[in-house]
C-alpha cells in the first residue's frame, strides 16, 4: 500500500515552476490528431510549432487501421502519445528528430528501401553481372580441416 505524502504550498509552487520551465525549454505536445485523408499524424507543440508525419511510418502504428488511429491520448507531461486501440506509446521528441522506432525497426526499413532502390549505377552493375552469367553460385567444397564448406565458384 502506498503512503500519502503531505506537500507544502511552497513545494507545490516549486514543482509548478519546474514544470513551466520544462515546457518552455522542451517542446511538448498540446494536441495530436490523425488525418485519415492523407494518413498523417499532426502534432501541435507548446513552442508554437506543429508537424505532421505519415502515421504508418511509426513503429507500433504500421498495421493500424484508420479507426485505430482516431483515439490519441497525450501523456500528462506532454512528452508522449498513446494509441489505446493498438496499445502503442510514442515519444514526441524522437519523432521531431526523425526517429520513428527502435534501431532494429529503422534498420529493417532502411534495408528494405535500399534494396528496392533503382539507381543508374545499380542497374548498370546488375546488367554487367547478368552478362557474366549472374551471381556466382555457391558450391560445396571439401576441405580436409573443416569438412564440407560452401564457397563461391
Amino acid at each position: 500500500m502506498t503512503a500519502l505524502v503531505e506537500i507544502t504550498e511552497r513545494q507545490m509552487r516549486e514543482a509548478e515552476e519546474r514544470a513551466r520551465k520544462h515546457v518552455t525549454e522542451n517542446p511538448v505536445a498540446l494536441s495530436a490528431v490523425f488525418i485519415p485523408e492523407d494518413g498523417r499524424l499532426s502534432i501541435e507543440l507548446s513552442n508554437g510549432a506543429s508537424f505532421a508525419i505519415p502515421a504508418r511510418l511509426i513503429q507500433g502504428l504500421e498495421h493500424a487501421s484508420n479507426e485505430d488511429l482516431e483515439e490519441i491520448e497525450i501523456t500528462a507531461s506532454g512528452t508522449g502519445l498513446y494509441f489505446p486501440a493498438v496499445d502503442a506509446d510514442i515519444l514526441v521528441l524522437p519523432l521531431l528528430a526523425g526517429v520513428v522506432g527502435s534501431r532494429s525497426f529503422m534498420a529493417r526499413r532502411m534495408g528494405k528501401a535500399g534494396g528496392a532502390s533503382r539507381s543508374a549505377s545499380k542497374v548498370e552493375a546488375a546488367r554487367a553481372n547478368g552478362a557474366r552469367g549472374g551471381r556466382p553460385r555457391k558450391v560445396a567444397v571439401r576441405s580436409e580441416e573443416e569438412g564440407l564448406v560452401l564457397a563461391k565458384k
